[in-house]
């Protein structure tokens, strides 16, 4: 038997740097096809990871984040 080790307290987790798209919805807090509808508007600039795959940075939906929260606070 071999019991489950919880990270400390104090330990930080990793956050990606590239979220898919189906990743970043949530993070941003919209539907998946919101976040679609706002990619293909020019909100977030789509990054090619592969053939099938694409992703957003994260620094740039932190960005928006922070756009949206001063529209939001004006």
């Amino acid at each position: 038997m071999t019991v489950a080790q919880t990270p400390p307290k104090n330990a930080q987790t990793v956050q990606p740097a590239v979220y898919r798209c189906a990743q970043a919805a949530p993070y941003i807090g919209v539907s998946r096809s919101q976040f679609y509808n706002l990619a293909k508007s020019g909100e977030f600039p789509i990054l090619k990871l592969g053939e099938r795959a694409s992703g957003v940075l994260r620094s740039d939906l932190d960005a928006w984040l922070s756009k949206q929260r001063t529209a939001a606070l004006a």
